[in-house]
């Protein structure tokens, strides 16, 4: 993973700087926090530069795909450009919530100023995040989402909106009172905060048209794990 960083910042010294991202069109949901809260649009612009060299840990569930690289890249584009420093952490996959936790702890006793928390699980780390909360470590909800309100900010987007869309498009190809079609769903790994809201909004959308959900099939979102999973609905449910 240092070797990867170092790539990455090698990269970034070679290109020189990087053109402007902001000021960069957002969505703000209020309340904060709860997804289901009205929401707006507005111009995100980021400080010019932080007040001093903060410790920021960065935890991510893996970097196995195109995905997370991409993050990890924007990730330490930021932090150069702020002049902060980053220890950028990966689970090795959505299965090792105990090594996410590990590592996490392992941050904050190295003396982390902040955390910016991709959680594999929904959950899963609610109790550690409190504990952060009453330290006075600041914790960003980064993408995955998590239940706990003991936050100081959330960087994502509504999954469940993505999962009602997916639905949606199909049942305008299959609308009500056409032929049944059946459908596979594969929405990720279980216990991950966006796969749950994935899945409600995909569920939602199945009443406005002829589909039926013969299979639900979860796991890792790598090609092996989905490959896996696709070839045994198709035998369960062939065509």
């Amino acid at each position: 993973m240092l070797l990867l960083m170092m790539i990455v910042l090698s990269l970034m010294s070679e290109t020189g700087a990087q053109e402007q991202w902001f000021p960069h069109r957002v969505e703000v949901w209020e309340p904060a926090f709860d997804m289901d809260s009205p929401r707006y649009e507005t111009d995100y612009i980021p400080s010019e530069q932080a007040q001093k060299k903060w410790n920021i840990c960065v935890s991510f569930p893996h970097m196995k795909d195109a995905y997370w690289l991409a993050v990890n890249f924007g990730v330490a584009a930021e932090a150069r450009r702020l002049g902060v420093h980053i220890d950028l952490v990966e689970a090795g996959g959505y299965q090792n919530l105990d090594v996410q936790v590990a590592q996490v702890g392992e941050c904050v006793a190295n003396g982390a100023d902040g955390l910016i928390l991709a959680s594999i699980s929904h959950t899963g780390l609610d109790s550690m995040i409190a504990v952060l909360s009453d330290r006075g470590i600041p914790l960003v909800d980064n993408i995955n989402g998590v239940s706990s309100k003991h936050i100081a900010a959330k960087s994502l987007v509504s999954f469940g909106e993505m999962g009602f869309k997916a639905n949606e498009y199909l049942a305008a190809l299959h609308p009500a009172g056409s032929d049944t079609v059946r459908v596979g769903w594969f929405p990720g790994p279980e216990a991950a905060g966006w796969v749950q809201a994935g899945d409600e909004g995909f569920r939602e959308a199945v009443a406005d048209g002829a589909i039926d959900i013969v299979d639900v099939r979860y796991g890792e979102t790598g090609k092996v794990t989905q490959t896996r999973l696709l070839r045994e609905v198709l035998e369960a449910h062939p065509i």
